[in-house]
């Protein structure tokens, strides 16, 4: 019997363990962190799927807005034989499994839609947005850095369904910039100024105007 319960106890521990796994798996999906999750995924070796949740800070957040009351009902209750590094390990407990009623700040990602695809012939490794949103510029692995309209994107998703237009009138793509010749690691956009500035493994830092 004793036995019986001590496995069913290692069963209940590996479940939480796998449940507290996949909210991490998941948590990363959603910041973005892709190659983190895929990496995790596997090394724990977490066979069902983990879709985009932010419901591990969630979770966080309430954990964080009850300590206060957790520590007031430690000191409230009898000591059971347990040294003070155990009682706080062990606390009052948090279900993984809890579906909290706090409404996520931003839209789940099944919400996003798809406005425009571009491709380069490698990883698309970095990112940026101008600060008035009209400017997206990202970099590839095979060091080129493609420069593309927003409001031309959107116009572009919109007329999907329309009749077939002239490849080249009003493309989101307005620019092709080729003078890496490795990696491009990072973009920023100047914060007033029409200046785009990357980095790449090639050891330099070039801007373009």
């Amino acid at each position: 019997m004793s036995e019986l319960s001590e496995n069913r106890s290692s069963a209940e521990v590996l479940r939480r363990q796998e449940a507290l796994y996949r909210l991490i798996i998941s948590q990363l999906y959603y910041d973005g962190h892709h190659p983190m999750a895929i990496t995790l995924q596997s090394s724990c070796n977490v066979v069902e799927p983990c879709p985009p949740s932010d419901r591990l800070s969630q979770l966080v957040q309430i954990g964080v807005a009850h300590e206060p009351d957790r520590m007031k009902r430690m000191e409230n209750q009898p000591s059971i034989g347990l040294n003070p590094i155990q009682e706080i390990l062990i606390g009052p407990g948090l279900d993984l499994e809890f579906e909290s009623d706090i409404d996520p700040s931003a839209p789940e990602p099944a919400q996003y839609e798809t406005a425009y695809v571009t491709s380069h012939k490698s990883p698309c490794r970095a990112g940026a947005f101008s600060i008035d949103g009209q400017l997206c510029a990202t970099g590839s692995v095979d060091a080129s850095i493609k420069i593309l309209d927003v409001d031309r994107m959107l116009a572009k998703s919109s007329m999907e369904s329309a009749e077939p237009q002239n490849d080249q009138q009003g493309h989101p793509v307005i620019r092709t910039l080729y003078d890496h010749i490795e990696e491009v690691t990072c973009l920023e956009f100047h914060p007033s100024s029409p200046i785009l500035a990357s980095g790449s493994n090639d050891k330099t830092v070039k801007m373009f105007e």
